[in-house]
């Protein structure tokens, strides 16, 4: 991570250039506040007008003693607008400024922004991140997404996975590609207030994040109608995440409203931890992702996890050892293991969430996440 000029017998740090669209903050930063202490970092973030001044807040909350030269563009074009051409020019105008060694780029800048990449992004020292290796079915403009990710693919020799599955794709799919696999890092929304859970209440259950098709929440509503009809109304659910199709697609599945406790908004920041801490367990019936931030979140806060059984989730959800699967797709499956946690919750849960915390020890701690961007970087 060093250079040494002979001229003047100094060592010199190793320069980055690191570009950060607002919807990866939360990723890039615990990465940064680590590798900060490593390289010369001129870090710049583009801004939307939604959430410039959040994105201020939180980067100078987080980040610890910064050493980094931070840079805030706010983007006030819409993506379409082919003012924004100027725009992406300029930003990659200044990370190539300051003459860096490696240059790191997550923000997608679609439409345009392969066009102006090609031309002017000196490929053989940049690391594109790839956070959608695999569309999952049923994103936001799926067909686009799918086939803007591919263009990115073969545009870029140095790519970043965030997940195991993610990185087989694509060495299968795009071969001779310089790759860094490495894991997103916990979610840290800073520590709870007071000391959540009711010992004697019912068994509380989680779903966090945005509320789109594939991550398939109508077969929890639907589950829980299985096990009231059971007998089964020892638990509830708490819905919380933004959804713009909420009163057309889901509302009408719930059968018992007493059930649950819906926050179908965005969640502040400063409010996540409790809404995690306040949880039992976390609920992830997707039908597809290729990596999910938010069980990040809940291995930050010790919540056990249940989640389908699809192959993204299984590097870290290994059923009845550190956290729960069902059947994907199945409501039937989700609603068997929902029965089985809630009457062996008492006897299971404190040793899922020792298993969970060491599975996370071992594989997910900033140290070990990090040291793998230093040898890639050192390596490039």
């Amino acid at each position: 991570n060093i250079l040494y000029n002979k001229k003047y017998k100094i060592v010199i740090m190793k320069k980055i250039s690191w570009i950060t669209p607002s919807c990866y903050i939360d990723v890039d930063l615990p990465i940064l506040n680590v590798l900060q202490n490593y390289y010369d970092i001129n870090w710049i973030v583009i801004t939307r007008e939604n959430d410039d001044e959040d994105t201020k807040g939180y980067v100078k909350t987080i980040l610890q003693d910064p050493k980094i030269r931070i840079t805030f563009l706010l983007q006030n074009y819409r993506l379409r607008s082919v003012k924004n051409l100027l725009f992406i020019y300029r930003f990659v105008k200044l990370a190539k400024s300051t003459n860096p060694d490696v240059i790191y780029i997550s923000e997608y800048a679609q439409p345009y922004g392969l066009l102006i990449y090609k031309l002017f992004l000196p490929i053989n020292i940049t690391i594109a991140a790839c956070h959608n290796v695999t569309t999952p079915k049923g994103a936001n403009k799926e067909q686009f997404a799918r086939l803007y990710t591919d263009k990115w693919l073969k545009t870029f020799h140095n790519i970043q996975t965030f997940s195991l599955s993610q990185q087989k794709v694509l060495q299968n799919h795009y071969k001779g590609k310089n790759v860094l696999m490495a894991h997103l890092a916990l979610k840290d929304y800073g520590e709870p207030e007071g000391k959540g859970k009711r010992k004697n209440g019912k068994i509380r259950f989680l779903v966090f994040g945005n509320i789109v098709r594939y991550k398939r929440i109508d077969l929890l509503l639907k589950a829980s109608t299985i096990l009231w009809e059971r007998n089964i109304r020892n638990f509830t659910i708490t819905i919380a995440g933004g959804c713009k199709d909420w009163d057309q697609n889901y509302k009408d599945l719930i059968k018992y409203p007493e059930l649950f406790n819906l926050r179908i908004e965005r969640i502040p920041n400063e409010e996540v931890a409790n809404l995690f801490v306040d949880s039992h367990y976390f609920v992830m019936p997707y039908q597809d992702i290729a990596q999910s931030g938010a069980i990040t979140v809940a291995f930050r806060y010790n919540i056990p996890v249940l989640c389908s059984d699809i192959e993204q989730f299984s590097e870290f959800v290994h059923d009845g050892e550190n956290g729960f699967t069902f059947k994907s797709k199945d409501v039937d499956s989700l609603a068997d293991k929902m029965e089985w946690i809630i009457k062996n919750h008492d006897a299971i849960y404190e040793r899922i969430k020792i298993e969970e915390k060491k599975f996370v020890e071992n594989n997910l701690t900033i140290e070990k996440i990090t040291s793998k961007y230093i040898n890639y970087i050192n390596e490039l």
